[in-house]
């Protein structure tokens, strides 16, 4: 039963990496009101699944995060999967979980910062470092998981390179758009 609940949820996960990649960038937006109770679940469910991406405790959490940043009318992120290195879904078992956490975290950025949410180059930034901080957290639970792209990009971050690469690989998708 629990394998079969595993597979669920990892076909949810692809989908919504297919969808991701092939809408990049979307934004995510409806009609609903979002309300400050559910911004403050949104930042802890987003904190919490960076410490514990791979927690099965979390699924709903991650599932109810997504649902909300797609009904919330004031909270959109641009997506693309160049800014995490382009990860595939073929390349890295948790690629699904790695573009979730990379648009949930933007989103996140959003809320904790509002005075930032015109600025594309700062919210990517967020969603990678999210996505690299869920990565990290992965590694821990699974050392044998390894994804060469997302270490490469642990890299730039150590060497100060981040915010630079993520800018251009963003402005690159953004060329792909038009």
């Amino acid at each position: 039963m629990l394998q079969t609940r595993r597979m669920k949820i990892a076909a949810l996960l692809s989908a919504l990496f297919a969808l991701l990649v092939c809408a990049s960038p979307t934004f995510a937006q409806t009609s609903a009101v979002s309300s400050p109770e559910d911004r403050q679940r949104f930042v802890s469910v987003v904190q919490n699944l960076e410490r514990a991406p791979l927690d099965p405790g979390l699924q709903s959490d991650r599932r109810w995060a997504i649902q909300w940043l797609t009904d919330a009318p004031d909270v959109s992120v641009a997506v693309c999967a160049d800014p995490i290195g382009g990860v595939s879904e073929k390349g890295y078992v948790h690629n699904p979980e790695i573009v979730v956490q990379y648009m949930l975290g933007m989103a996140a950025f959003v809320i904790e910062n509002p005075s930032k949410s015109n600025d594309p180059d700062a919210l990517q930034l967020a969603g990678v470092e999210s996505a690299l901080n869920a990565y990290r957290s992965m590694r821990v639970a699974q050392p044998n998981d390894r994804s060469p792209k997302l270490d490469e990009l642990l890299g730039m971050k150590s060497r100060g390179e981040l915010p630079g690469f993520v800018r251009k690989a963003f402005l690159r998708c953004l060329a792909k758009k038009r």
